[in-house]
């Protein structure tokens, strides 16, 4: 899809760099801020893992200049949070950022495949999930 890109970045809550300059670290706070304050409205069967996401795969679309979707990692590199999704909305998609924003957390780029392979293997296991926790309630 041209109109997609398709970046990964550090979760900047859980950034211990070097001293980054002042001007970038005042706007890494107001996002995450500003982020922080949605998350727990936003995302009922994520908000209490949100905290353990290391790193985000995110699915920026160009032409609507917005975030379409996304993907949260753990420190050992399972996708834990995948949105928007059922009733959640996203940490990410929930919010006006540009893609000029995402340049903060300093991203890399990653390909379309990559993204899909993380996304559709996160939707398998959680329908998974939900399957066996319907079938033991029968």
């Amino acid at each position: 899809m041209e109109d997609r890109i398709y970046i990964s970045f550090n979760n900047p809550k859980k950034k211990t760099s070097t001293h980054p300059k002042p001007f970038q670290k005042i706007i890494e706070n107001a996002v995450v801020k500003i982020i922080s304050t949605i998350i727990p409205i936003a995302n009922p069967d994520f908000d209490q893992i949100l905290e353990k996401v290391d790193f985000w795969k995110i699915e920026f679309n160009k032409k609507k200049n917005a975030t379409w979707r996304e993907i949260g990692f753990d420190k050992k590199g399972n996708s834990i949070v995948a949105m928007p999704l059922g009733n959640n909305y996203g940490y990410w998609t929930d919010n006006q950022l540009a893609l000029e924003d995402y340049k903060n957390f300093n991203p890399t780029t990653i390909t379309s495949d990559e993204f899909e392979k993380d996304w559709k293997n996160f939707v398998r296991r959680i329908e998974k999930k939900r399957l066996q926790t319907r079938n033991k309630s029968h």
